[in-house]
């Protein structure tokens, strides 16, 4: 293989490593963020003795949410996408395969793993608003 194949390869290669990690961190981040700003939102909302947050929570939320999902998708999108990029084609045996073979594998993890911190955003994007604000248990 010649040296600019080579280092073309390999910048593709590099690529591809970052998107995959992207891949595999967006969507559970997306979820932890959401999850926490909206319980700090609805903590400062609910739990002020002066009543000085007067701000829509389930607004907030539901939108925190949404960009969660959207996320979590986005996610799924870029991780199927480097999962086929890094389909093995059985007539080469190149030595980077091994770590193609990795990427290709953190993309299943990732393909695995984003739909649930979506669905769950989801989830809290359509449940929050239609619960009660500020309800003691």
């Amino acid at each position: 293989m010649s040296p600019a194949v080579q280092t073309r390869a390999s910048r593709s290669l590099s690529r591809l490593g970052r998107l995959v990690w992207l891949a595999v961190l967006a969507g559970p981040a997306a979820w932890a963020l959401q999850f926490l700003f909206a319980m700090q939102f609805s903590l400062a909302r609910c739990e002020s003795p002066d009543a000085r947050f007067q701000f829509p929570v389930h607004a907030i939320a539901a939108a925190l949410g949404g960009a969660g999902f959207i996320v979590g998708v986005a996610a799924e999108l870029l991780a199927l996408a480097v999962f086929r990029a890094t389909r093995a084609d059985p007539g080469t045996q190149e030595p980077d395969d091994i770590a193609t073979g990795r990427i290709h594998f953190l993309s299943a993890v990732a393909l695995t793993v984003n739909p649930f911190p979506a669905v769950i955003c989801a989830m809290v994007a359509i449940g929050h608003p239609l619960l009660t604000l500020c309800r003691q248990s």
